[in-house]
This record gives C-alpha cells, structure tokens and sequence, in this order.
C-alpha cells in the first residue's frame, strides 16, 4: 500500500490538491471515502482522519487528528471514544468535533519525494 500511495502522490504533484500530504501513509480504508493515514514524519505515528466530504475548494481542510499515536489509536475505538464509529453522530463526537490536522496545507503543498518542483 505505501509503494501504490507514493505512485498516486507523484502523479498528482501538480494538481491543485494532491493525493494525500507528503509522508502520510493510508492505513484503512473506512468506507464511503474516509480513511485513516499514519503521518510517518513523527515518532509515535499519529494516525489522521481523511474526511473529504468537508472539502470544498480546500483539500487540506479534509484532514483531521483521529489519534495522537498509532498505540493509542486501537484503544480509542476499543473504548467507543474515537470519530469513526458505528452508533455516533454529530452531536456524540468528542470535543465537538473533529481536530483539524495543523500541518495538512503545509504538508500537501510539498513536493512528493524524488520529483523536482515546476520550472
């Protein structure tokens, strides 16, 4: 799967929203476009929500914090406290909400790893 992620992010370096930021790496497919990705870039693998149906000419605004570490996040949904599960709804989320993800423009607008930037 990070092999076929990394293909997609350099064939779509020069779109307006490319696939995915730039060492994120997709975990789970979660059905209906949402997935869980593992930012690869930090120590404890923080696991991110990829939720594109709150995108709308901003395709970094789709990404938000699902769980500080990729240890904790099994004990989040084990517990019924993480965002993607079968009995919640939108006022039963945690904090309100989701947690958008800080670095997502940041990380979406770099260049994928071994493709110079356009001339």
């Amino acid at each position: 799967m990070p092999s076929a992620h990394a293909s997609e992010r350099r064939s779509s370096a020069r779109d307006a929203t490319p696939h995915g930021p730039e060492g994120v790496l997709p975990v789970l497919d979660r059905g209906c476009a949402t997935d869980a990705a593992v930012d690869s870039r930090t120590e404890e693998g923080a696991v991110l929500l990829h939720e594109p149906d709150v995108v709308d000419d901003d395709g970094a605004a789709a990404w938000f914090l699902d769980a500080g570490s990729l240890a904790a996040w099994p004990e989040t949904w084990l517990a019924g406290t993480g965002w993607c599960r079968e009995d919640a709804d939108e006022d039963d989320l945690p904090l309100g909400g989701p947690v958008p993800w800080e670095e997502a423009a940041a990380r979406s607008a770099e260049q994928p790893a071994g493709r110079a930037g356009p001339a």
